[in-house]
């Protein structure tokens, strides 16, 4: 009993302390406006100047009611701030048509059936339009209210655009596709550098690679002549370490730890299949203590070693390490360190998917570099590779496949692909 006191009372440690400062500490807002609304809101066709207040209105019903029948079972409740605006959701064969993360190749794919896309396009052009509205904002900032709700917006409508630009290509509309597509890869990237959410960090960066595979593409096809409007020079600046950062999505991600953990403080029965029987639940739960553990486990992603990784391109090693359970604080809060123990290397990909995100953009400035800058007396692929040691932020590998008709990029992230790869387009001779 003495050792459980002790673990109970004796308060976060200095390291702890530190975190739960770091953690809290929001980044200034950047320029421009907030996307949360407009994002939320996608399907609905409610005015610009109404956006923000239909979905604080929205977000402030409760998300359940009570069914009908009388039976004690809940049903989603109806969204009564959107009564009067239309949902204009694409239908499920709308849907199919356009191009989704599996579609490697959107140009051939809307030139396969012209005519099917011409339609879809037309009927679906309202939400397209707000779609492309999005590209005006300057940052992603959920809601501080029900933040468990705000981590499930519509984001699939968000993607609809590539497939616009990809048919406006194909149409013989270059210019306007060129400029479609910069302006949608510096849109996502803008909002996945200054998101507190990991699911739009993770969304915006998948985006911005589909916009980058598109333009490649769209290159491949063009004299290296042909001018490219001044977004895309801006699209594919060089990477800043707010490229490659999820510290500011963390510290949303700790935002929602922190709403459940006070929610559960009050009652923590959604716990009591994680307490082990018989232990009775307040002598297993700390609330406290877990947000510190959290807290603790995960600042990593804002630490200024990870800064300094990140603009070296020095694959992050958060340091994760499976500590023992019978460590004096666990004593009286088992619970709070058991899933923090499972949490935490559920960050770690995520980590390294941005770092990935931030050298794809860095390859696709070179090849841009490239198509603008080459020489007729050296071969573009030892030019691509002079240009890459020389302003390259760390030592990722670059190799050519398919001939020298395809260059590869070495991946930190893990899963199946190792490499990920773009095809050489035209440059200057």
């Amino acid at each position: 009993m003495t050792l459980w006191l002790v673990s109970r009372y004796r308060g976060p440690s200095a390291a702890q302390t530190a975190a739960l400062a770091l953690m809290q500490d929001r980044a200034p807002l950047p320029p421009g406006e907030n996307a949360f609304p407009a994002v939320w809101l996608l399907a609905y066709d409610v005015p610009q100047d109404q956006l923000e207040a239909v979905a604080e209105a929205d977000f402030a019903q409760p998300t359940l009611a009570t069914s009908p029948g009388g039976d004690g079972t809940f049903a989603a409740a109806p969204r009564a701030a959107l009564a009067g605006f239309q949902h204009q959701q694409p239908s499920r064969e709308d849907a199919q048509l356009f191009c989704n993360g599996n579609d490697t190749d959107c140009l051939d794919k809307v030139r396969a059936d012209p005519e099917s896309y011409d339609g879809l396009i037309e009927r679906n052009r309202e939400l397209l339009d707000r779609v492309v509205s999005l590209q005006s904002y300057g940052y992603y900032r959920s809601p501080q209210t029900n933040p468990t709700l705000a981590t499930l917006p519509p984001v699939q409508f968000a993607s609809y655009d590539l497939t616009r630009v990809a048919w406006q290509f194909a149409r013989g509309d270059v210019d306007e596709a060129l400029t479609g597509v910069c302006d949608g890869a510096q849109a996502w990237r803008r909002l996945g550098a200054n998101s507190d959410s990991l699911l739009i960090k993770s969304v915006n960066d998948a985006y911005t690679e589909r916009y980058i595979r598109l333009l490649a593409q769209m290159l491949g096809e063009l004299p290296a002549s042909h001018e490219l409007p001044g977004s895309c020079a801006a699209a594919f600046a060089p990477p800043a370490v707010a490229d490659a950062s999820i510290c500011e999505a963390m510290r949303g991600e700790f935002w929602i730890s922190r709403h459940h953990i006070s929610r559960l403080a009050i009652d923590p029965d959604p716990v009591k299949s994680k307490i082990p029987d018989p232990l009775p639940k307040r002598l297993a739960w700390d609330p406290d203590r877990s947000l510190a553990i959290l807290a603790e486990g995960n600042s990593w992603a804002c630490s200024d070693a990870t800064a300094s990784a990140l603009n070296d391109d020095v694959r992050v090693d958060p340091g994760h390490s499976r500590a023992s359970l019978w460590r004096l604080e666990c004593v009286a809060n088992p619970t709070g360190c058991m899933l923090a123990d499972i949490a935490f290397p559920a960050y770690d990909n995520y980590q390294w998917k941005a770092q990935d995100h931030a050298a794809r953009l860095e390859l696709m400035h070179a090849l841009l570099w490239l198509r603008s800058n080459a020489r007729a007396d050296e071969s573009p692929e030892a030019q691509l590779t002079g240009y890459w040691q020389q302003h390259r932020r760390g030592n990722r590998e670059l190799r050519f496949e398919d001939n020298g008709r395809t260059v590869a990029l070495q991946l930190y992230a893990d899963g199946p692909e190792k490499w990920w790869s773009l095809p050489l387009f035209p440059a200057a001779e």
